[in-house]
Parts: C-alpha cells; sequence; structure tokens
C-alpha cells in the first residue's frame, strides 16, 4: 500500500495538508480514526447515518463535493451506489450504472486496491467513459471488502480537480475508513441500502466498545509495535525481542506492566508469562486489519 492515517487527544506536531487535513504521523492517524469513530461510526449509530455523517464530514476535509459507497457485481458487471452523499445527477442511492463507465473498474484492478485521480484531464482521462459519463475531475476510491470477499469500493469525488496532487495520508484515511465498513457490514445481516431505517449493530458481535478498545490499543507506539510482530506468518513470539527492540528500562518496565496487560485483557494477544511468549489473542483478527495499515504506513513513509 502506498499510504495510512488518523487523530488523538495528546499533543503532537502536525504539518497542514492539502484542503485542512492536519495529521503529522501514524500517531496523528490514530487519533483522528479515534475521533471519527466515537462520534460518527459508534455502534449506536445505525450503519447508514454513521456513513453519511462521515461523509459529510469528510468531504469537508478533502474539499470534495462528492463521496458514495458502492457495490459491485462482476457477473453482471455493474455498480450499485448504496449511501451517496452530495447533489450529483449521476450519483443516486440505489442507482445501478455499467461498471465500464465508472472510475471504480480501475480501483479494483489496482494491485494497491486504491486510486488517486487529482486532475483527470492533465492525468489523461479525456476520453475515458468513466471521465466523460460523470465529469469528475478528481477522485479518490479504495475497495471494499466483507467477510474475506470483494463488495465494492469507498470513493471521494469532485467534478474539479485538485489543486495539490492527493497526499499519502489522505490515502491510508480512505483505506482506513474502507475496513471500519468492511467490518460493520460483515457483522450485518441485512444489505446496506434500505429505503427505511436499518437497525443498529448495538448488542451483535461487536461490542459498543469495540472501536474504543482498538483505538486505545492502536494510540500507544508500544503496543502498535508489539502487534506488528505478530503479523503475516508470526503467530507467536518471545517477550526478549520485544525487549530488544525497546530503548530504556522504563520502557521495558511499561511493557510488563502496562502495554502488555492491556492487550491481554483485550484479548488481541495471549501472553504466557511461564513460557516467556506472546501469541495472537482470540480477537486479534479484528485489530489485525488496522495494525497492518498502519504498519504498511510507517514502512513507506519516508524518515
Amino acid at each position: 500500500m502506498e499510504s495510512r492515517e488518523l487523530v488523538t487527544h495528546h499533543e503532537y506536531v502536525s504539518h497542514s495538508m492539502p484542503h485542512g487535513i492536519c495529521i503529522s504521523d501514524v500517531d496523528g492517524i490514530v487519533s483522528h480514526l479515534q475521533r471519527v469513530g466515537r462520534t460518527l461510526l459508534a455502534p449506536s449509530i445505525d450503519p447508514r447515518t454513521g456513513l453519511e455523517r462521515l461523509f459529510a464530514h469528510e468531504t469537508s476535509e478533502f474539499a470534495l463535493n462528492y463521496a458514495f459507497l458502492a457495490s459491485i457485481d462482476l457477473e453482471t458487471e455493474t455498480e450499485r451506489f448504496e449511501v451517496v452523499h452530495g447533489s450529483h445527477e449521476l450519483l443516486s442511492p440505489g442507482t445501478t450504472v455499467p461498471l465500464s463507465e465508472t472510475y471504480c473498474r480501475k480501483t479494483i484492478e489496482n494491485p494497491e486496491g486504491t486510486l488517486a485521480v487529482s486532475d483527470a484531464v492533465a492525468e489523461g482521462w479525456q476520453g475515458d467513459p468513466a471521465y466523460e459519463t460523470f465529469g469528475l475531475g478528481s477522485y479518490l476510491g479504495t475497495t471494499v471488502t466483507v467477510a474475506d470477499e470483494p463488495y465494492g469500493t469507498l470513493c471521494f469525488a469532485d467534478t474539479g480537480a485538485r489543486d495539490e496532487s492527493f497526499q499519502d495520508e489522505e490515502k491510508v484515511l480512505i483505506e482506513l475508513y474502507s475496513e471500519w465498513i468492511g467490518f460493520v457490514l460483515t457483522l450485518r445481516e441485512e444489505p446496506l441500502a434500505r429505503e427505511t431505517r436499518v437497525d443498529t449493530i448495538e448488542g451483535r458481535a461487536v461490542s459498543s466498545d469495540a472501536i474504543d478498545s482498538m483505538m486505545n490499543a492502536l494510540t500507544d507506539r508500544s503496543r502498535r509495535d508489539v502487534l506488528m510482530t505478530l503479523l503475516g506468518d508470526t503467530t507467536e513470539t518471545g517477550i526478549d525481542v520485544l525487549e530488544r527492540q525497546l530503548a530504556d528500562e522504563n520502557a521495558r518496565v511499561g511493557l510488563y506492566h502496562r502495554h502488555l496487560p492491556k492487550l491481554a485483557d483485550s484479548q488481541y494477544i495471549t501472553w504466557d508469562d511461564d513460557a516467556g511468549t506472546i501469541s495472537r489473542g482470540p480477537r486479534f483478527s479484528e485489530v489485525q486489519p488496522l495494525v497492518q495499515l498502519l504498519n504498511e504506513y510507517e514502512t513507506d513513509s519516508p524518515e
């Protein structure tokens, strides 16, 4: 992946991104997602309302007029707009269009799963059915997966071109939102798009504290580092390995007295103190997509 992003309560040195989003690093990313999760995507809010609020908030942050969640049917080669923000004559909830006429066809084909078009004309999209049909001069979209199966795309767009190219931090944000939307949709029994109000997910497989639990775990760099050691093919690691990564004795004390207990209590890890090892806990799969994204962002970001 090329990107990732968030925002918390502690101080950080921020830099200004184009169009108003101010986030410095992975700590800033975690903070932003924590705030958005609590205020826009909380389990007490039904997913449709949460998405509508998210779109209204983040289109303002991105300075883009439109946002939408679309499902894609590869058999019929069509795209259906499920939740839409912004007044565009062709972007309407429930509308189905040929996939061949959308930017999203390129999004799902992209090996990174994300497509950014900052200036469609300058980047050679004139004559392409996507540009000719919808007239979108800028587009940022990423794929959405539900229960390990392709679902569709999450997109922000505008008829005008961007003054500056999309930044990695902006790509990170949309990818993280995609992970969350996929997670929520995986828990649902009904389709997201309905004419009537959908039920909330309160009391389902995810508790009302799930977002806070994940964000609290990821807000601290040491806890992120612990979880990152369990990515990929590594399902267990020695605590001595973790200790060697820490700079001083205070950090090692914090590992034993704060970070490992917190992660174990959240069931993201299983801590075997006698064996001196940690392994993936029963709820590791819940937080794993976000840990993976943050790990890729930290790896790809220049020092």
